[in-house]
Parts: C-alpha cells; sequence; structure tokens
C-alpha cells in the first residue's frame, strides 16, 4: 500500500507539505524577496526552493529537540541559511554561534557553552529562564587533529550532546 501520492515531476524530495495540507514542490513555495539595500551582502539571503526546503527541515527538527547536521560542499550556502534561520526564530528561543577553525580548542567551546549559558545548579548549566537555546557549531571539521588523530572539541561537543 502506498501511502504517498504520484509526483509527477520529479520525487518525494522536490516536495514539500503546504500549509500542513498538502503536498506541493518547494518551488511554489518561495515567499516573495524584497531587496533592502541597508542590509550587508553577507545578511541578504534570496529564498530559492532548496533554502525553503533546509529551513522547513531546520525547523521541524529543530523545534522538536531534535540535533541537526547540515553537510555539503563549502560555498554552496549553509551557513547563511542557518544564521537566516536563527535570526527568525520565535522569541523562545536563543541562539549562539561558534566558529570552528583550525586553533579551536576544547577550553574555547566550553568558554562559548559557560558564556551563553547560566548556572542552573552547580553542575548544570542551561539557557536563561524559560527559554531553549540553539548552538550553531559551524565548521564543525575544522578542528586540528592531535596527536592520536582525534579532535578533542568535537569529543566535548558529542559528550555535551549526549
Amino acid at each position: 500500500m502506498n501511502i504517498l501520492p504520484e509526483f509527477p515531476d520529479g520525487d518525494v524530495y522536490d516536495y514539500g507539505i503546504d500549509s500542513m495540507t498538502k503536498f506541493a514542490p518547494w518551488t511554489e513555495q518561495i515567499p516573495d524577496f524584497t531587496f533592502d539595500p541597508r542590509k550587508s551582502f553577507f545578511e541578504i539571503l534570496v529564498p530559492t526552493a532548496d533554502t525553503v526546503k533546509y529551513k522547513f527541515l531546520l525547523q521541524t527538527l529543530s523545534f522538536n529537540n531534535f540535533n541537526v547536521l547540515i553537510t555539503g560542499e563549502t560555498g554552496v550556502g549553509k551557513s547563511v541559511i542557518v544564521k537566516d534561520f536563527l535570526n527568525n526564530t520565535p522569541e523562545e528561543y536563543v541562539s549562539a554561534f561558534v566558529n570552528f577553525s583550525g586553533k579551536t580548542s576544547t577550553q574555547n567551546l566550553q568558554a562559548a557553552f559557560e558564556g551563553n549559558l547560566e548556572a542552573k545548579r552547580k553542575t548544570l548549566l542551561g539557557p536563561p529562564g524559560g527559554k531553549k537555546m540553539i548552538f550553531f557549531i559551524d565548521d564543525l571539521n575544522m578542528p586540528q587533529l592531535d596527536t592520536y588523530g582525534s579532535q578533542p572539541p568535537c569529543e566535548l561537543l558529542r559528550q555535551t550532546i549526549d
């Protein structure tokens, strides 16, 4: 039994749920774009079928307490899409940006966590009262490998998520 409708143009990945009622191509869900000359070049995001799709996935997963990992080639706009999404989240969410580099250490990551979270108890950190925190870690693969071939900041991040 097939519960999905037939997709005349493309496959299931070319369609999203429009207004939570029916499947519609992502190309039909692109919002209108108005150029704002006061914004810097790096703040401008022209909506496309892909940006609409990725924002939908980010919203659906993040707002349902799932961790999200976005991968792709360099320069395709992953960071711009995520930053735009985080800048437009509801007020119940706060966010922080952490950029990994070749010199990122576990101390840098710990400082980023401690600088953006409040002490709830002696050994527990959390977002400001009544809010949920979303951390955006950019360039996850950048920390330098240690002697044993591991990336300690990535391991600290994994332990934090666990």
